[in-house]
């Protein structure tokens, strides 16, 4: 056991490295499209007759499949960085990422609801992280794309999939004509089954 926390270790220096020896030219660009993205994203959609019972949501894309999750629940969405692995960890697991000067355990929706999805050795980790916090957890999952700032009114969503995980249909709040799963995303990043707790050898 002690070997694995001597690479988990190792990949958080790794981590920390490169972020540290990040060029401020590498950066500037990714902040300039951060600064356009946050200021599309927050403004307001318009809307003449907004009901009362509607939720305000955050559309993001990861792996070709669309989610949709409220933003009462998000902390900060922005781009993710280096991801640094960590052995032993499952799959549905990216890595763990710094964030303000603190490590986060970085998610991957699909993978975690039973969708295969392809990787291959070296490839560059999702452009976008999308924080979730409550008063016991703080945990991110990774997005390709950030679509749009949506309202969602829970009477016109279809209830989940019987075909979905387990794990998907505790956590859904059901699913919009265009098949984009709204998620409760805190949640789901508090339920018990995404533990990953330490096993003796």
């Amino acid at each position: 056991m002690s070997d694995l926390f001597e690479k988990l270790r190792a990949s958080v220096r790794t981590l920390e490295d490169a972020i540290a020896e990040s060029d401020d030219r590498d950066r500037a660009p990714r902040e300039r499209v951060l600064e356009a993205r946050t200021a599309r994203i927050a403004r307001e959609p318009e809307r003449i007759d907004r009901a009362a019972d509607t939720t305000t949501c955050m559309l993001f894309e990861r792996s070709g499949r669309r989610y949709a999750a409220p933003l009462s629940g998000l902390r900060e969405v922005g781009p993710l960085g280096p991801v640094a692995h960590v052995p032993g960890i499952p799959d549905a697991y990216l890595g763990v990422a710094a964030r303000r000067g603190r490590i986060v355990s970085v998610v991957d929706l699909p993978q975690l609801f039973g969708a295969t999805v392809a990787r291959s050795h070296g490839a560059a980790a999702p452009p976008w992280l999308i924080l979730a916090a409550s008063s016991t957890v703080v945990c991110g999952v990774a997005a390709d794309d950030l679509r749009d700032v949506i309202d969602v009114q829970p009477g016109r969503l279809a209830r989940a999939m019987p075909t979905f995980p387990a794990l998907l249909q505790r956590h859904a709040l059901g699913v919009l004509e265009d098949g984009t799963v709204v998620i409760d995303l805190v949640g789901l990043l508090e339920d018990r089954h995404l533990r990953v707790e330490e096993r003796g050898a």
